[in-house]
């Protein structure tokens, strides 16, 4: 090997550890985003589980307010970081973007499965309202019916509006016994929070993330934002909102136990 060729073949290995590096950029303002969202979904929680083991009854109106906004969030937040993932890769091999859609998969089908320990849990402790398609579910789902509105984005936006209009319709329409799949589609019997502690069916959560595709695709373009902010993230609850935004499925696994746990010791003390 002669030394142009080694020349060149050290500039192509520092331009790809360049190219890798500048890929794993973070855009502060979705963790922080993602992080807010699992902080007032914990507090929505507290309410409720101190309703629950009676220690203070609920006010409806706060946890209203917190439903209307904490899911929305979320499942915004899914799709933006999504085809924010997406358009890093977009400029690298086939061979690196068919990874990223495996390791996309793969994902998708980790967190469906923890939905499912959850609904184990929920079979053992509370087998009264079993948790048989909650966020997790329906978060993992989403992440896998995704791969192709990531690949080809021109009826995303079409799409997502679709699955949120069909939403308000299907509403309209009850399932005295569903199935698995009816209620995985969003047909379920009348007052279904009475029989179940979580529940966030394809239709319309998905199009909520699709939505999510469409809002990233337009705010972000590979490693950049097409929008000015100013640099919050050396202060320090930004920094603790993007904590719990790059650790929200692990707080959203542990939160739960943690909070009814400290409850029935306060109230057995």
């Amino acid at each position: 090997m002669n030394k142009n060729n080694g020349d060149k073949l050290k500039l192509n290995k520092i331009k790809k550890v360049l190219t890798q590096t500048h890929s794993s950029k973070r855009f502060f303002e979705i963790d922080m985003l993602r992080g807010l969202a699992i902080v007032l979904m914990i507090f929505g929680h507290i309410l409720w589980d101190l309703d629950y083991f009676g220690v203070a009854p609920i006010n409806n109106d706060v946890y209203s307010l917190l439903q209307k906004i904490v899911p929305p969030l979320f499942f915004l937040l899914v799709g933006v970081s999504l085809v924010v993932g997406k358009k890093k890769i977009e400029n690298r091999s086939i061979e690196d973007e068919e990874s990223y859609y495996k390791r996309l998969i793969l994902r998708g089908f980790k967190i469906f499965g923890l939905g499912m320990i959850l609904t184990i849990g929920s079979l053992i402790f509370m087998p009264e309202k079993v948790v048989i398609f909650g966020v997790l579910h329906c978060i993992g789902l989403s992440i896998v019916l995704s791969v192709p509105f990531l690949k080809y984005r021109n009826y995303t936006l079409l799409f997502s509006l679709l699955f949120i209009f069909a939403g308000s319709i299907i509403t309209q329409y009850t399932v005295e016994n569903p199935t698995i799949l009816h209620l995985t589609i969003g047909l379920h019997q009348t007052d279904v929070w009475r029989y179940t502690l979580d529940y966030f069916p394809l239709v319309p959560w998905f199009g909520v993330c699709l939505l999510g595709i469409v809002i990233g695709d337009w705010l972000y373009s590979g490693n950049k934002r097409r929008f000015k902010m100013p640099d919050l993230s050396k202060y320090r609850p930004v920094k603790l909102f993007e904590w719990a935004g790059r650790h929200s499925l692990g707080l959203y696994i542990l939160h739960q136990p943690i909070i009814a746990g400290a409850l029935s010791l306060f109230i057995l003390l």
